[in-house]
């Protein structure tokens, strides 16, 4: 009933966001913004990164879908970012990255959205994960466990991290300026 429940709440979000700005919606079926903020981090990570994009690329292959939302309720320390486990159906399986937008840069967003992405990937390529405890179980397998039920892996810091520079040395500005002034 609970998980129910979070994936109606999630629904109801991501239709409010769409009818709020339906035209600035990212393109991305299977990575779905559930805030106005959460729209501007994937717009201007793929202006940025192209690691970023070919993530969101190759999650479109895959049964995976991701709710992306920059607000985490009651969070003033902790990981800055992390993916859970909701649901799924017989079309697909349904995680939720979030993204703190108070405790973060807008560059280091953009960072922590190649590393989240990078998660998904890890679910995507692991069938057998259907729920939270699947999820626990192909984290301890492929990464390790910071605290408890924190979990981390080589790939995704290293995604992160190539994000992370990426950035900052500006490789994509080039590429930012034509999307924005071609959308």
């Amino acid at each position: 009933m609970r998980k129910t429940l979070i994936v109606v709440l999630l629904t109801l979000s991501a239709v409010s966001a769409a009818r709020a700005d339906r035209e600035t919606l990212p393109p991305w079926e299977h990575v779905r913004a559930l805030s106005p903020g959460a729209i501007e981090l994937i717009w201007e990570s793929v202006a940025r990164s192209s690691i970023v994009e070919d993530l969101l690329r190759q999650l479109e292959e895959t049964g995976v879908v991701v709710y992306l939302t920059d607000v985490m309720p009651g969070a003033i320390s902790g990981p800055v970012s992390h993916l859970v486990y909701l649901s799924n159906d017989e079309t697909a399986r349904y995680v939720l990255v979030r993204i703190d937008r108070w405790r973060s840069t807008p560059f280091e967003r953009i960072a922590l959205l190649g590393h989240e992405l990078q998660h998904a990937l890890e679910v995507a390529a692991a069938p057998e994960v259907r729920d939270a405890q699947g999820l626990a179980t192909l984290y301890r397998r492929i990464g390790w466990e910071g605290q408890k039920d924190k979990f981390e892996t080589a790939a995704a810091q290293t995604v992160g991290n190539r994000v992370r520079g990426q950035v900052a040395r500006g490789e994509d500005r080039r590429r930012a300026a034509a999307i924005a002034t071609n959308p």
